[in-house]
């Protein structure tokens, strides 16, 4: 005993790890991480056969990590010491001045670009009586260049977004966002933590849209608008990064007769209890959904006697996009292919359309397997 008294640290650690594996055991699981905004590897089944085909194990690994005790903190603690080491990127985000992240995104898929524009044009082809508009939406880094990492070698949109559009058939119209976005630059038009572009820069894509189709946008100020603080976006949920600068969300008081999605009705444009959630801008028009209908009395261009509507087919940037849509069409109708609950030809079928906006930003565009969807 004398011998092994003198060799307190041993002691120590395994008292440590002693101590630090009841914790564990009795901790209580969690299916949902805040901080990281991703659902958590829940307990595998074991079974004979899934260990011997080697399936339990990555699983119960995967468990083991998304699940041991004070994980948050160890994360937090791990973004410290990498900020002194002074590392700029992690998880394939990089930390830009004044608090902006943006995604390390050196090479897009030109195949997929090329299949994804392909789909659009036969879908073109297959419903000539449509008057389609595609819109590709630039990402941050493109309207930030000044506050990207210093060799970053980002993939320049600019170029492949013109020849998407020159690969579009002539009967397509398009839409150049990054020339008005980056005239509005100095303004809040994308989120420092998150993806997305913030509400102001949809509201100034759409300007853009009515602007090229000659009407008149709303104006902001008529529209009563609430600001929810403290939102950390999809980029923050990859980095951990401790002193991030939180995001303001913003969202818009606008008035709608009815809102339903997939055939069901819900209480307006938004999920107002996500606004207290990690993942705030799933509030607008309640996430993803198949089919979301809006309808209202803002249409500054209604005629009488007539309804008019708009097909919208967009990614989740179109989530914030869409309910601006309402000030020119009698009913808004937003498709999101990813979850659309019947083929497009069915949906087509029972419905006619004014006009269809199909609005994707960049980087999903180059990467979306859905749009083939619309062959269908």
């Amino acid at each position: 005993m004398k011998k092994i008294l003198k060799y307190p640290a041993v002691w120590l650690f395994f008292l440590f790890l002693f101590g630090y594996m009841v914790l564990d055991m009795s901790q209580y699981h969690k299916t949902f991480s805040e901080l990281e905004n991703r659902e958590l590897a829940k307990r595998p089944t074991f079974t004979l056969s899934s260990f011997y085909n080697n399936q339990f194990s990555p699983k119960y690994e995967s468990y083991i990590n998304d699940q041991f005790v004070f994980r948050d903190q160890w994360i937090s603690l791990k973004s410290r010491a990498e900020s002194l080491l002074g590392k700029i990127e992690n998880n394939g985000i990089m930390y830009g001045k004044d608090g902006y992240m943006f995604q390390h995104y050196t090479t897009a898929d030109t195949q997929r670009i090329q299949t994804n524009t392909t789909y659009i044009n036969e879908f073109v082809q297959m419903y000539p009586q449509l008057n389609i508009t595609v819109g590709i939406i630039p990402n941050s880094y493109m309207i930030y260049p000044e506050k990207v990492p210093l060799g970053a070698g980002q993939v320049d949109q600019t170029q492949l977004t013109d020849e998407i559009y020159q690969a579009l058939d002539p009967s397509v119209k398009t839409l150049d966002f990054l020339t008005p976005l980056k005239a509005k630059k100095q303004e809040y038009i994308f989120y420092r933590t998150d993806h997305h572009w913030t509400t102001l820069g949809a509201y100034y894509g759409y300007s853009y849209f009515c602007e090229q189709n000659g009407w008149e946008p709303v104006a902001l100020d008529t529209i009563g608008k609430t600001e929810v603080e403290g939102f950390y976006g999809t980029y923050f949920s990859k980095t951990k990064l401790y002193n991030a600068v939180p995001d303001t969300l913003t969202y818009y008081q606008i008035p709608v007769d009815e809102v339903s999605i997939d055939g069901e009705p819900v209480d307006g444009l938004y999920d107002k209890e996500q606004f207290s959630k990690r993942d705030k801008y799933a509030a607008f028009l309640w996430g993803n959904h198949g089919i979301t209908l809006i309808k209202s009395q803002n249409n500054l261009r209604k005629e009488e006697g007539k309804t008019s509507r708009i097909l919208v087919i967009k990614d989740s940037y179109g989530n914030s996009f869409a309910p601006f849509l309402t000030y020119q069409y009698d009913e808004v109708y937003v498709l999101d292919l990813r979850a659309i609950p019947m083929k497009m030809s069915e949906f087509l079928a029972e419905n006619t359309f004014d006009d269809v906006l199909i609005l994707y930003n960049f980087m999903n565009f180059s990467t979306d397997t859905n749009l083939a969807k619309l062959r269908y």
